[in-house]
Protein backbone atom coordinates (compact mmCIF):
# COMPACT_ATOMS: atom_id res chain seq x y z
CA UNK A 1 0.00 0.00 0.00
CA UNK A 2 1.62 3.68 -1.18
CA UNK A 3 1.33 6.00 2.10
CA UNK A 4 2.25 9.03 3.06
CA UNK A 5 3.68 10.08 6.24
CA UNK A 6 1.90 13.09 7.95
CA UNK A 7 2.12 15.03 11.21
CA UNK A 8 -1.06 14.59 13.12
CA UNK A 9 -1.49 18.02 13.58
CA UNK A 10 -2.18 18.22 9.47
CA UNK A 11 -5.35 16.12 9.85
CA UNK A 12 -6.77 19.79 10.52
CA UNK A 13 -5.79 21.14 7.01
CA UNK A 14 -7.29 18.24 5.21
CA UNK A 15 -10.81 18.64 7.51
CA UNK A 16 -10.46 22.14 6.14
CA UNK A 17 -10.60 21.26 2.62
CA UNK A 18 -12.93 18.70 3.05
CA UNK A 19 -15.49 21.02 4.99
CA UNK A 20 -14.84 24.16 2.13
CA UNK A 21 -15.80 21.10 -0.63
CA UNK A 22 -18.92 19.74 0.65
CA UNK A 23 -20.05 23.31 1.46
CA UNK A 24 -19.43 23.80 -2.57
CA UNK A 25 -20.96 21.07 -3.57
CA UNK A 26 -24.05 22.23 -2.27
CA UNK A 27 -23.72 25.65 -3.80
CA UNK A 28 -22.93 24.14 -7.21
CA UNK A 29 -26.75 22.38 -7.14
CA UNK A 30 -28.10 25.66 -6.78
CA UNK A 31 -26.29 26.62 -10.55
CA UNK A 32 -27.04 23.12 -11.65
CA UNK A 33 -23.45 23.01 -12.73
CA UNK A 34 -24.33 18.70 -12.24
CA UNK A 35 -20.77 17.54 -12.74
CA UNK A 36 -18.91 20.26 -10.42
CA UNK A 37 -21.52 19.79 -7.65
CA UNK A 38 -20.45 16.04 -7.88
CA UNK A 39 -17.21 16.35 -8.58
CA UNK A 40 -16.68 18.67 -5.19
CA UNK A 41 -18.21 15.87 -3.31
CA UNK A 42 -16.24 13.26 -4.29
CA UNK A 43 -13.18 15.44 -3.62
CA UNK A 44 -14.64 15.92 -0.64
CA UNK A 45 -15.02 12.54 0.37
CA UNK A 46 -11.22 12.24 -0.32
CA UNK A 47 -10.33 15.02 1.89
CA UNK A 48 -12.26 13.61 4.82
CA UNK A 49 -10.80 10.11 4.64
CA UNK A 50 -7.12 11.80 4.63
CA UNK A 51 -8.36 14.03 7.70
CA UNK A 52 -9.28 10.50 9.30
CA UNK A 53 -6.17 8.67 8.43
CA UNK A 54 -3.77 11.40 8.94
CA UNK A 55 -5.07 11.80 12.52
CA UNK A 56 -5.92 7.95 12.96
CA UNK A 57 -2.65 6.84 11.70
CA UNK A 58 -0.37 9.87 10.54
CA UNK A 59 -0.43 9.07 7.41
CA UNK A 60 -2.52 9.23 3.93
CA UNK A 61 -3.08 6.67 0.92
CA UNK A 62 -1.26 7.80 -1.55
CA UNK A 63 -2.43 5.95 -4.68
CA UNK A 64 -4.10 8.10 -7.54
CA UNK A 65 -6.70 5.60 -8.04
CA UNK A 66 -7.55 6.50 -3.96
CA UNK A 67 -8.19 2.54 -3.50
CA UNK A 68 -5.85 2.66 -0.52
CA UNK A 69 -7.71 5.20 0.84
CA UNK A 70 -10.64 2.53 1.30
CA UNK A 71 -8.18 0.30 2.70
CA UNK A 72 -6.98 2.13 5.36
CA UNK A 73 -10.52 3.25 6.61
CA UNK A 74 -11.43 -0.07 6.78
CA UNK A 75 -8.33 -0.88 9.08
CA UNK A 76 -9.17 1.92 11.42
CA UNK A 77 -12.58 0.85 11.36
CA UNK A 78 -11.71 -3.18 12.25
CA UNK A 79 -9.16 -1.94 15.13
CA UNK A 80 -12.11 0.93 16.78
CA UNK A 81 -14.86 -1.97 16.05
CA UNK A 82 -16.42 0.70 14.07
CA UNK A 83 -18.59 -0.52 11.08
CA UNK A 84 -17.52 -0.36 7.52
CA UNK A 85 -20.63 1.58 6.19
CA UNK A 86 -18.04 4.44 5.72
CA UNK A 87 -15.13 2.72 3.71
CA UNK A 88 -17.88 0.79 1.84
CA UNK A 89 -19.59 4.34 0.88
CA UNK A 90 -16.27 5.89 0.23
CA UNK A 91 -15.92 3.11 -2.03
CA UNK A 92 -18.97 3.92 -4.27
CA UNK A 93 -18.71 7.14 -4.51
CA UNK A 94 -15.07 6.78 -5.87
CA UNK A 95 -15.90 4.53 -8.38
CA UNK A 96 -17.69 7.53 -9.97
CA UNK A 97 -14.56 9.47 -9.64
CA UNK A 98 -13.16 8.88 -13.43
CA UNK A 99 -16.52 9.11 -15.26
CA UNK A 100 -17.04 12.35 -13.75
CA UNK A 101 -13.83 13.93 -13.73
CA UNK A 102 -12.39 12.09 -17.07
CA UNK A 103 -14.79 10.58 -18.94
CA UNK A 104 -14.18 10.35 -22.52
CA UNK A 105 -17.00 12.18 -23.60
CA UNK A 106 -17.99 15.31 -21.87
CA UNK A 107 -21.44 14.71 -20.92
CA UNK A 108 -23.66 16.62 -18.47
CA UNK A 109 -25.06 14.52 -15.51
CA UNK A 110 -28.19 14.88 -14.80
CA UNK A 111 -29.89 15.13 -11.57
CA UNK A 112 -30.62 12.29 -10.41
CA UNK A 113 -27.09 10.86 -10.76
CA UNK A 114 -25.93 14.30 -9.11
CA UNK A 115 -28.50 13.47 -6.39
CA UNK A 116 -27.06 10.03 -5.86
CA UNK A 117 -23.49 10.91 -5.56
CA UNK A 118 -24.21 13.97 -3.11
CA UNK A 119 -27.07 11.61 -1.13
CA UNK A 120 -23.66 9.09 -0.48
CA UNK A 121 -20.92 11.88 0.71
CA UNK A 122 -24.12 12.97 2.54
CA UNK A 123 -24.13 10.20 4.24
CA UNK A 124 -20.34 9.09 4.68
CA UNK A 125 -19.75 12.61 6.33
CA UNK A 126 -22.55 11.65 8.59
CA UNK A 127 -20.42 8.36 9.49
CA UNK A 128 -17.52 10.31 10.16
CA UNK A 129 -19.36 12.66 12.50
CA UNK A 130 -21.22 9.60 13.93
CA UNK A 131 -18.00 7.88 14.30
CA UNK A 132 -15.37 10.17 15.34
CA UNK A 133 -15.76 12.55 17.96
CA UNK A 134 -13.19 14.49 17.22
CA UNK A 135 -15.08 15.77 13.91
CA UNK A 136 -17.91 17.09 15.73
CA UNK A 137 -15.98 20.03 16.69
CA UNK A 138 -16.48 23.09 14.53
CA UNK A 139 -12.94 23.31 14.01
CA UNK A 140 -13.39 25.66 10.85
CA UNK A 141 -14.70 28.30 13.21
CA UNK A 142 -11.93 28.30 15.61
CA UNK A 143 -13.78 25.77 18.09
Amino acid sequence: MKTKEFDRTRFLDYYKRADEFFEAMSDEIVFERYNASALLGIHASIALTDSLTIYENRKRAADEQHTDAVKLLKGICNTKGISEDGPNRLGKILSKKNLVAYGSRFRVMDTNESQSIRLNVERFFTWAYKNFEYLNRNFTQGG
